[in-house]
């Protein structure tokens, strides 16, 4: 992450970035796991370094399984250090196949969560539609979890 956004070249008397769509919070650890996982490049090195990419659907599935909790109100981005932090945390010593896990291998799970579960829950009420049929049910939690328009609204 740390050559993605910051390695520059010189170019016409003036420093450009070698990277410049890759050097977003989100973009930029995206593409290294696709680059991983879709495309199989394994001589990538220090992924276990590299945050997960957090948007709306990382969030809120991080949020609504509880692992991030609490209350606050503010912008969605307030958040997203806290739950890099939170999934950086929660994968030490942890093993996938033949492997130690990172962040990063919780990505696309958490969006499918996300995006196909969690963002069911009832407005006022905040229970989900989709619970009976969850895998993650066992996980989720109670209380007011409400994101619109990148703001946050977090009493667990």
């Amino acid at each position: 992450m740390k050559r993605l956004k910051g390695d520059s070249h010189e170019s016409g008397g003036k420093a450009e970035w070698d990277y410049p769509y890759l050097r977003g919070d989100k973009i930029g650890p995206l593409w290294l796991r696709m680059l991983r996982d879709n495309l199989g490049i394994s001589q990538l090195r220090n992924l276990d370094k590299v945050p997960i990419p957090v948007d709306i659907h990382v969030a809120r599935a991080t949020l609504t399984t509880g692992v991030v909790r609490g209350r606050f109100r503010g912008r969605l981005e307030e958040l997203f250090e806290d739950i890099r932090k939170a999934w950086l945390e929660s994968v030490k010593g942890l093993k996938i196949k033949d492997r130690e896990m990172i962040a990063l291998d919780l990505d696309e799970p958490l969006w499918h969560l996300s995006k196909y579960g969690c963002q069911s829950r009832e407005k006022t009420t905040n229970n989900c539609s989709q619970f009976p049929d969850c895998v993650a049910r066992e996980f989720c939690l109670k209380g007011q979890i409400k994101i619109a328009k990148n703001m946050v609204e977090l009493s667990t």
